[in-house]
């Protein structure tokens, strides 16, 4: 009986979220909305896959923003200001815990969301297709890409998830296994997603990506091969819906008073890359298809042909759009103290390197921002750069192009802990077992010094500027060359 209350609530939410983008609970559903639909009724009706794929659509929406929002502030990329987010706990990744995970909201759930979107796919496709003789292969393919989408997430940012109601914790590893599976299975189909995107170009994009999370170096580089050789400027942006979804880092960015994202100072030139409750986050893109190719090239040892990829990553990344904002973010830290934000300012990459100018803009004001790709790195910086200073620009040209999309703590190495609701109602996890704490590398820095700079005071109390210097702590990028070298050499895959 619970087993068909779940099935009925799960088809109800997936036309909710299709319709309202409203919210379910896939973790313990209690409610069911229509006591008299059951899922023979879905079943029965006609082209019921086609009903559902829209749910499913939003669901993926959701997952991605909230999963960018939380991982960038985990990261070096980004700072909490104010306490809009219940305190400053992700600047801090030793110290989070499964109840810092424990948000159900659109705006800060990954886990919850991600494994809404997971439950959501597996209905459709397990359930509910089986019975449709009029779901086309296409439609399958779509459902396949975001369960793929999912796994593929859930296992690049997670020690480990359970996949199935009440199941044990699954390691990275085979969470990304499980993406490789289903992205394989919507291969070869003439289906696309919103926008008129070829699935099978975001597909084989994905799977570039798990393959090089896995450490599959030659399969990383067949996939981003198959994209740039079927589109060089391929991108694949998840679009929003003011009316139901908005894009969920423009919130912290941009509409909330507290303007909670604050950037690094190195970054402050891409911020804030998401203008409007509408804008779309790049989930797929040429950029770091090249950027992986440039990786594989490196792990071969063949620097030339590295130097090649990435020239020609920052020469795509520079043909992208731009746009002109009004930003009256006046950066703010949390003693309300102005951060740089003024273009007189030069930044130090760390202490001893030499300063840069143009990385920190006029706020606030009018700023030109880019809207997918952007990066400080220069073809002379690339030729000029061998051995661990180039795998460092190549971090530092990932870090700076895949901006707010949710690759940098991954890069980093960091994983998150499984939810403490999803503790609380397992049987079969306990507090203290595999997934349940989170990963840090001992290479990341302690406390939040990944995100600190000095002077820390720039301006005077009249709002006169007192250095134009300013040099980041750490350089993270030094720390990974260095340290981890190259993901797809030295995966960090806790439980492997």
């Amino acid at each position: 009986m619970r087993r068909n209350i779940r099935l009925i609530a799960l088809a109800t939410c997936l036309l909710l979220l299709g319709l309202y983008g409203a919210g379910c609970d896939f973790l313990d559903p209690t409610r069911v909305e229509n006591p008299r639909t059951t899922l023979e009724d879905f079943q029965q009706a006609p082209e019921p896959v086609a009903a559902l794929l829209p749910g499913l659509r939003a669901q993926f929406a959701r997952a991605l923003g909230a999963v960018v929002v939380i991982t960038e502030f985990v990261t070096d990329n980004f700072s909490i200001n104010g306490t809009g987010l219940g305190g400053t706990v992700y600047d801090f990744p030793r110290d989070i815990k499964p109840v810092d995970l424990d948000r159900t909201s659109r705006f800060t759930g990954p886990y919850w969301n991600l494994q809404e979107l997971r439950a959501l796919a597996d209905f459709l496709l397990n359930e509910v297709a089986p019975a449709d003789s009029r779901a086309t292969p296409e439609q399958l393919a779509e459902a396949r890409y975001y369960r793929g989408m999912a796994y593929l997430m859930l296992g690049e940012n997670f020690v480990a998830a359970p996949v199935e109601q009440d199941g044990t914790p699954v390691a990275a590893a085979q969470l990304l296994e499980r993406a490789i599976s289903d992205l394989e299975n919507a291969l070869d189909t003439n289906a696309e997603l919103p926008d008129g995107v070829s699935l099978d170009l975001a597909a084989r994009a994905a799977l570039a990506r798990a393959h090089r999370a896995l450490g599959h170096a030659e399969l990383a580089d067949q996939y981003a091969q198959q994209v740039l050789s079927a589109d060089p400027a391929f991108l694949f942006a998840q679009g929003f819906d003011a009316s139901s979804i908005d894009n969920a880092p423009w919130a912290y960015l941009v509409a909330r008073a507290l303007q909670e994202m604050q950037p690094l100072p190195r970054l402050d030139f891409l911020d804030p890359k998401y203008i409007d409750r509408e804008s779309p986050i790049p989930v797929a893109k040429a950029e770091e298809m090249l950027l992986i190719r440039a990786e594989v090239a490196l792990a071969n040892g063949n620097e030339d042909a590295a130097r090649s990829f990435m020239k020609a990553a920052r020469a795509l990344a520079a043909s992208r759009p731009v746009a002109q904002f009004q930003d009256d973010d006046p950066r703010l830290d949390n003693d309300l103290n102005p951060r740089p934000r003024s273009s007189s300012i030069l930044i130090a990459d760390e202490p001893g390197a030499p300063f840069r100018a143009g990385l920190v803009k006029d706020r606030p004001g009018l700023v030109t921002v880019p809207l997918v790709s952007a990066t400080s790195v220069t073809d002379a910086d690339i030729d000029g750069a061998t051995g661990t200073a180039l795998v460092r620009l190549l971090y530092l040209m990932r870090q700076e192009i895949l901006f707010l999309e949710a690759r940098r703590m991954h890069d980093l190495g960091i994983r998150l802990p499984i939810m403490l609701r999803e503790i609380n109602t397992n049987p079969n996890i306990n507090d203290g077992d595999f997934g349940t704490r989170v990963f840090v590398p001992d290479y990341i820095p302690p406390a939040n010094e990944m995100d600190l700079y000095d002077p820390l005071i720039l301006y005077d109390e009249q709002g006169n500027l007192l250095s134009n210097e300013v040099t980041i702590r750490i350089d993270m990028n030094r720390v990974l060359a260095e340290s981890r070298g190259l993901v797809v050499q030295n995966p960090l895959l806790p439980g492997s």
